[in-house]
């Protein structure tokens, strides 16, 4: 299925731009075949839903689409202010406006040319041929770089769980949680989440697969407010959402558990060095 520049594998799961492929996860790429397999027609929110989930999964359905629709169209280069592919219909659901060619066969592979002894002239144009391969190359590798470098990392920011005891310090995660996100929001390089109400739930029921998958997220951060006989006790957790490792964490204590600007400071370097390494 081709549309644009694009060629859509639906059976191996897969975008390419140009002959390039794009990263495009599972559940943007089952957004995007559900579109695309209806060009021109409506597609409501509530359908978009019933295919992504079944009634037995239990996810916040309306950030879960949200941001698989907001990295389609990151992916597509798209926009919803001026859509050349996919259409937001307010409170309605969503249209695929591009057109699209389901039976367009792939270009065949011209056939090689048969073998000509080389003469002085053919052997002289090999240089000038040498440099314009060689350049197509470089050319490649940065285009690849550069799409690499505008692709953003997303971020979900787990609600900072208060388990001092103490319910007055809820106000203090809260406040801890937003200006984390605020802070993280900063760098164009993140697309950073945190009001999905899977966020919010009970450090109990917190299922870090699931609000990876929900959000399509990349990696999440999550943090516990602590009261030891010692004192205040802030510890945050840099987590990659894929396999659940823990790339980075780090313990505040007294003063500085409590300090919205040592918490940022520290947990913005501390992200930072751990996607940079």
């Amino acid at each position: 299925m081709r549309f644009g520049e694009f060629t859509v594998d639906l059976r191996a799961g897969e975008v390419h731009r140009n002959g390039i492929r794009i990263r495009l996860q599972e559940l943007p790429f089952r957004v995007l075949a559900e579109l695309a397999s209806r060009p021109g027609e409506v597609v409501t929110r509530d359908e978009l839903r019933a295919r992504l989930w079944d009634a037995s999964t239990f996810v916040d359905a309306e950030a879960g689409l949200n941001t698989a629709i907001a990295k389609l169209r990151d992916a597509l280069g798209d926009s919803a202010e001026s859509p050349r592919f996919i259409e937001t219909l307010p409170k309605r659901g969503y249209r695929f406006i591009a057109a699209i060619d389901k039976d367009l066969p792939l270009a065949p592979l011209p056939l090689a040319p048969p073998t000509v002894p080389a003469t002085p002239r053919s052997r002289s144009l090999l240089g000038p041929v040498f440099a314009a391969a060689t350049l197509l190359i470089v050319l490649v590798t940065i285009v690849v770089a550069m799409r690499a470098a505008t692709h953003k990392i997303t971020i979900a920011v787990v609600l900072f769980h208060n388990e001092t005891g103490r319910s007055e310090m809820d106000a203090l995660a809260q406040q801890l949680t937003d200006a984390t996100v605020i802070a993280l929001a900063q760098n164009p390089r993140y697309a950073v989440i945190g009001n999905a109400a899977i966020l919010r739930t009970p450090r109990i029921f917190t299922d870090l697969k699931q609000i990876g998958e929900t959000l399509q997220a990349d990696y999440i951060v999550i943090a516990q407010l602590q009261n030891p006989p010692e004192g205040q006790v802030l510890r945050v957790h840099f987590i990659r959402a894929a396999d659940q490792q823990h790339l980075w964490a780090r313990t505040l204590t007294g003063t500085d558990a409590t300090t919205e600007s040592r918490v940022v400071a520290m947990v913005t370097a501390g992200i930072k060095q751990s996607l940079d390494k």
